[in-house]
């Protein structure tokens, strides 16, 4: 899948709610999902994006702030344990996948209080 380069000002620009998470933080959470864009700076790359249900979820060396959320590091580290326990099962792909992107998106609902 190709990543679109774009500015951090395009992204606080075409989202309402940002959910900010530093470099690999939720390495496991979003091992299914594919990021569509990134930013860098001049030390090289910054951060990648994703896109869940309209709410950017910004992880990186320098991800974007938060942006009408409320996503605290300890929920970060909760839905990351979650995910790391559901990686331990050694469930099929598909139902891998399956599971991952409904913890996702409880984690997206729960920091940005967006009905999923």
């Amino acid at each position: 899948m190709i990543k679109l380069r774009a500015t951090k000002r395009e992204m606080r620009e075409g989202y309402n709610k940002i959910i900010s998470v530093g470099y690999c933080d939720l390495q496991t959470l979003l091992k299914y999902e594919s990021p569509f864009a990134y930013s860098y700076r001049t030390e090289g790359w910054s951060c990648d994006y994703y896109d869940i249900d309209n709410v950017l979820i910004s992880t990186g060396y320098a991800p974007l702030s938060n942006k009408n959320v409320t996503c605290s590091y300890d929920t970060i580290r909760k839905y990351e344990a979650l995910a790391r326990k559901t990686e331990e099962d050694y469930l099929p792909w598909y139902e891998a996948k399956k599971r991952m992107r409904s913890l996702v998106e409880k984690f997206v609902s729960e920091c940005s209080g967006a009905e999923l």
